[in-house]
């Protein structure tokens, strides 16, 4: 079947369904238009529709189809160059295997249960072949960035950037129906249900866009995919509260051991008393009354609705009450969407008074899975959680309803049926949802109104590779993410080696910043307060940032090249540089507002360097050189010269120009500034220092 979108040929070929025995069959074309062809695949019948990128799937037959991967087809595209891939491949996470359980306990004083992973591992690995049981066995929830030719592209892919020449193409994968889809190598698109059908009902499987813009060329697709799905563009849905301010949240700080009442309460009133101007906290795992139904560590039961009495003496309610009054504005609770890792058991839904589902292979029940009955269970759950006075909630572990279901819904059904009901609780309860462990299609496909997400695995504290590596998934994962939700880099330790970075690329990404100390005697009070203004609200770029247009087909980690994130401030543009290589080696790059993923007007601008203090004048094709060491960074700000003048912001701030207000009138420059500090101008090429005052208004 021969397509044209946004001008170029695809060609969809080499079609395969797979029978219930595992029989594949080819298919042939029965008849074709210029949308749609149907296809004769042995006693199957499979019709293909393509309407403007959007490839939507169909299949029937007299005898069961496969439970698993129940079809398969190629997209040709002739010139593709250098392939950008997001995979869920386990294999791409390796070397997290010994990081967790050797630094994670170092953060909170025990000694390590693991072997100390190497401070440069190998990045990409190869990908391994893996079944579909060791790939579901991984909990595949992370997706992770390489680049690769065509060919190698792995297995569990589910967003593609390709460079054809001066034009660039995007392909991204989706649940909906009955289909779940994933790319393979070779561009070879492959189908899971999960529960045997004879009947594939009308899926969107995939989204293609093409562009001269690689940013257009992404967005295109996500928009595309927008129209046909229950899936809104971040940019429509309303902007969680939490994200406006400086958090904390317990997971590194007490792990599950620690998690009490009095930790909680401690650290949060250490850190305020220290002058950290924390607005929100987060309740992470370790407060359930729970059972272990097995060896594994997720066949963790809840067995009380309530909190583990002897960690919160006096429940929840009395916790929240406790650290507003310290001066929190908003408090978060952790939970998996099917509440606890292995589920929970009865006595849960009775207390609810709602109908819960029971997994054989869990021996305990996860909510419903019919769209009804699991907005009645996620609007009792989230009505009790309201009621102890919680704000919003972080959902981990979403990724599990591919699996949870599985024989008796298709993982796309279940998921759509979930995700929507989780929504509209979350919405009638008025609480906002961080979500976490969700990068797979059954997730984000469904994402009407959840608008932040985690983009990249865990943080681990104290390690060498993880500034390095953490920083590579999560800002090549925002290519493709930052359109669905606002990308959640994690939270970190701001007395961690490498705190530095983490604030950075915190501050670059868009989405929520919040640490995770332990120790509030150890916490770097300056770097917080170059990152959070007086009164707790966290200094973001207007955007969530974006590789430069430089390098979404390089590789910073195994190259010489800088990882570069450019974005908006205000009346500015700014660009954080990383040195971010595996060997270690100093790094000398180039960067220019032409590499930015926005169009830049022409004139003259001001780039100051936030940290060296350097500055010059440039025009847009103007390139900057950067030398910096290993794990070294610098932030630059450019702003446009008017009338001789060109303001650049506040200089205690690794964000110059969030505290300040720029107001033109007739002809006149007036600065108000929301904080007190230094500002910092040019005048007359010249480079100028004024205090100012909280709410003051300057005229330049």
């Amino acid at each position: 079947m021969k397509i044209y979108v946004d001008g170029v040929e695809v060609l969809l070929k080499d079609v395969y369904v797979i029978l219930g025995d595992g029989t594949r069959t080819a298919c042939r074309t029965l008849s074709e238009e210029e949308k749609k062809a149907v296809l004769e695949c042995g006693y199957a019948t499979t019709n293909i529709i393509v309407d403007n990128g959007i490839v939507s799937i169909d299949i029937s037959s007299p005898i069961p189809l496969s439970s698993v991967f129940v079809g398969e087809f190629v997209l040709d595209i002739k010139g593709v160059e250098k392939v950008l891939a997001l995979t869920l491949h386990p294999s791409y996470a390796y070397m997290y295997r010994n990081a967790f359980s050797y630094y994670n306990p170092l953060a909170v004083d025990r000694t390590p249960t693991a072997e100390k992973p190497p401070d440069a591992p190998e990045y990409p690995p190869k990908a391994e072949s893996i079944s579909h049981i060791d790939f579901v066995k991984s909990f595949p929830c992370w997706t992770y960035p390489s680049i690769i030719s065509p060919e190698s592209i792995p297995l569990y892919t589910v967003f593609i950037l390709l460079k054809l020449g001066n034009k660039f193409g995007a392909i991204a994968t989706w649940s909906s129906g009955d289909l779940t889809a994933y790319i393979g190598e070779g561009l070879k698109i492959k189908l899971f249900t999960g529960s045997s059908r004879t009947i594939i009902r009308r899926s969107v499987v995939a989204t293609i866009a093409f562009d001269e813009d690689p940013y257009k060329a992404v967005e295109k697709v996500v928009e595309k995919a927008s129209k046909v799905l229950p899936l809104k563009l971040r940019r429509f849905k309303k902007e969680p509260v939490f994200l406006k301010y400086f958090g904390w949240c317990s997971w590194n700080a007490l792990l599950t051991e620690d998690l009490n009442h009095e930790n909680v309460v401690k650290i949060v009133r250490g850190l305020i008393e220290r002058g950290v101007p924390i607005k929100w906290a987060i309740i992470d795992d370790g407060w359930q009354k729970e059972v272990r139904k097995g060896r594994e560590w997720f066949l963790r039961v809840l067995a009380d609705l309530n909190a583990d009495d002897k960690k919160f003496p006096g429940g929840f309610s009395r916790t929240v009450e406790e650290l507003k009054k310290l001066g929190l504005e908003l408090v978060g609770l952790w939970h998996t969407i099917n509440i606890h890792w292995g589920g929970f058991e009865k006595n849960v839904v009775e207390k609810l008074g709602i109908e819960g589902y029971k997994v054989p292979f869990l021996d305990s029940y996860v909510p419903p899975p019919q769209l009804e009955k699991a907005i009645e269970f996620y609007t009792a759950f989230h009505r009790w959680v309201k009621n102890q006075g919680f704000d919003f909630v972080k959902i981990d572990n979403q990724w599990s309803i591919h699996a949870l279901y599985q024989g008796l819904y298709t993982s796309a059904e279940a998921a759509r049926n979930i995700q929507i009901a989780l929504q509209i609780s979350s919405q009638v309860n008025s609480l906002d949802i961080l979500n976490c462990m969700s990068m797979a299609p059954e997730d984000y496909s469904n994402y009407f109104a959840s608008n932040v997400m985690r983009i990249s695995i865990d943080y681990i504290p104290f390690w060498k590779a993880e500034p390095k590596l953490h920083t590579l998934f999560s800002v090549y994962n925002s290519l493709f993410f930052n359109y669905i939700a606002y990308p959640d880099y994690d939270m970190w330790i701001s007395y961690d080696p490498y705190a530095k970075i983490y604030a950075i690329t915190r501050v670059f990404s868009g989405g929520p910043i919040y640490i995770t100390d332990r120790h509030p005697e150890k916490t770097d009070i300056n770097l917080i307060k170059s990152i959070v203004l007086p009164d707790g609200e966290a200094v973001r770029v207007d955007e969530p940032g974006l590789p430069t247009r430089d390098i979404p087909f390089r590789d910073p980690y195994n190259e010489k090249v800088l990882l570069k994130i450019a974005s908006k401030s205000k009346h500015t543009y700014a660009v954080a540089l990383i040195n971010i290589n595996r060997e270690g080696v100093e790094i000398e790059d180039e960067v220019s507002l032409e590499d930015l993923p926005y169009k830049v007007e022409e004139g003259n601008y001001v780039y100051y360097m936030v940290f060296s203090g350097k500055w010059g004048i440039i025009t847009p094709r103007e390139r900057i050189k950067v030398l910096l060491k290993e794990l070294e960074a610098e932030v630059i700000i450019f702003t446009p010269i008017k009338n001789n003048k060109a303001v650049i912001g506040l200089k205690e701030y690794l964000l110059p120009p969030y505290p300040i207000e720029i107001i033109e009138t007739n002809s006149k420059l007036y600065i108000r500034s929301r904080v007190e500090g230094t500002l910092i101008y040019i005048e007359n090429n010249i480079l100028k220092q004024i205090k100012v005052q909280k709410e003051s208004i300057t005229e330049l």
